[in-house]
């Protein structure tokens, strides 16, 4: 599952890469539409010398955006995510270590994605009725945030960071807009560990509580996430 889990979140940074390479494939193609048309009118050794350090000049750019994008991801395949319930009655909690995310630099956009029934409980029971009759992981398999950083920030200057991920809350199939807030530490010059602690309203992702049990857990639940990221390398 975490191999599936980190292939997905690996196919979109291929696909920012690709849309990238494209772009850059459209400006050399550009440039040898340009110096064809010129040598075509005029095939002066002058003319040649032109086209080498144009065609030169674009497979630099070409190869150096698409090396530039490889390097701005950072990721975490053991992502720990704990939640909280606390009530008069009982308290309930549960923590997964296999939550993966994807950080792009160059972007400021923030993947990630939990598997739900990763989360472990105490109680073995409690776990069943998690999954089968409160968030129906069968049905609905991940939760999962796509968001963006909106404060500037260099990533290359060490430090701890307050910052606001705005975007998209998918929970039990049902999507929020979020700003959660964070901190984002960078250490030697790339971003090493993200912290956040929010909460979480059940009503809003249409999580039915039975009536019979609706006294031993909380409307809100407190979520903290803990990632350690590092820097993704293609295998």
């Amino acid at each position: 599952m975490r191999h599936t889990l980190s292939t997905r979140l690996y196919f979109y940074a291929g696909q920012r890469q690709i849309a990238r390479f494209a772009y850059s494939k459209n400006r050399l193609l550009g440039a040898l539409r340009f110096c064809k048309l010129n040598f075509t009118y005029n095939r002066h050794s002058t003319n040649k010398i032109v086209l080498m350090k144009i065609l030169l000049g674009s497979f630099l750019l070409l190869f150096s955006s698409v090396w530039a994008t490889a390097q701005d991801n950072f990721i975490t395949q053991t992502g720990k995510v704990h939640f909280f319930s606390k009530t008069p009655l009982e308290d309930i909690e549960a923590t997964t270590q296999k939550a993966v995310a994807v950080l792009y630099t160059a972007t400021k956009k923030v993947q990630a994605k939990i598997p739900i029934q990763s989360f472990e409980f105490k109680q073995r029971l409690m776990q069943e009725h998690f999954n089968e009759n409160y968030m129906e992981s069968d049905k609905y398999p991940y939760g999962s945030l796509d968001a963006v950083i909106s404060e500037a920030l260099d990533f290359t200057k060490d430090g701890e960071y307050d910052i606001t991920l705005k975007g998209t809350l998918d929970i039990h199939g049902i999507k929020k807009p979020r700003d959660i807030k964070c901190k984002l530490t960078i250490a030697n010059g790339v971003p090493q560990k993200a912290t956040a602690t929010f909460d979480v309203k059940l009503v809003e992702h249409k999580i039915k509580i039975p009536k019979a049990v609706i006294l031993n857990i909380a409307e809100v639940i407190t979520v903290d996430v803990d990632f350690n990221l590092v820097k993704y390398e293609k295998k």
